[in-house]
């Protein structure tokens, strides 16, 4: 009993050891993590939550560089000014309040246009809108 103990705990910290945020693709929250304009490219920009508020880093010259404005988590009704038809379809989105960025997740099996059938994210950005993917943060 107690062997089966000490393999429990030690494949428990091997896991937590494996384990760490920084280096998943993924988070249990849609909204945070790195993002990508093209699935196999490097992070173009990433989700942190610092204190119950959203904030988003571009990546620059090799370093994230944050923007200091919190990013603001929408409701149905201002997911609608983005896609008036289709804001049902929508899971969840940040958007900074001043405008020029904003990512939304998709519902499971949201056809709505625009959307990558190989991403569930598309991102609004200065340089334009489109489909973005979660990818590892380097």
């Amino acid at each position: 009993m107690r062997t089966l103990r000490l393999l429990l705990t030690g494949a428990l910290l091997l896991l937590t050891a494996c384990g760490g945020e920084a280096g998943l693709p993924f988070s249990a929250d849609p909204l945070q993590g790195c993002f990508a304009t093209s699935a196999r490219k490097p992070a173009d920009f990433r989700i942190d939550k610092e204190g119950g508020q959203y904030f988003v880093s571009f990546g620059r010259d090799g370093q994230w560089q944050r923007d200091p404005n919190a990013l603001h988590k929408a409701s149905n009704s201002e997911i609608g000014r983005y896609f008036r038809d289709d804001a049902a379809q929508i899971d969840s989105a940040l958007i900074r309040m001043a405008g020029g960025f904003g990512i939304f997740h998709f519902n499971k099996g949201a056809t709505l246009k625009g959307k990558a059938s190989d991403s569930d994210y598309m991102a609004l950005m200065l340089i334009g809108a489109g489909p973005v993917y979660a990818v590892k943060c380097d």
